[in-house]
């Protein structure tokens, strides 16, 4: 049985793109892309073999992790008086 979870801290790959700016790199897998952004390092480092790949074709590559949170807006759901079935 999965134990729900809280986030409280993101990793994520950040590379360097050639103009300097920062940017998170995705893999594609079945067609769909999947940013390189975990809340667990299983996950993360699941995606290394993607940032060491970026890195071997020239651009930089950092783990970052990201541990502060602010609700900048939360959506109730919807009840079924509000349209849901």
């Amino acid at each position: 049985m999965h134990t729900p979870k809280k986030i409280t801290e993101l990793f994520a790959w950040i590379c360097t793109e050639p103009d300097g700016g920062d940017g998170i790199p995705a893999m594609h897998h079945n067609g769909t892309a999947l940013p390189l952004v975990g809340s667990d390092g299983a996950r993360i480092e699941s995606f290394r073999p993607y940032a060491e790949d970026l890195a071997r074709r020239g651009l930089p590559v950092r783990l970052a992790r990201f541990s502060t949170m602010e609700v900048l807006e939360e959506i109730a759901p919807a009840t079924p008086r509000e349209g849901r079935q």
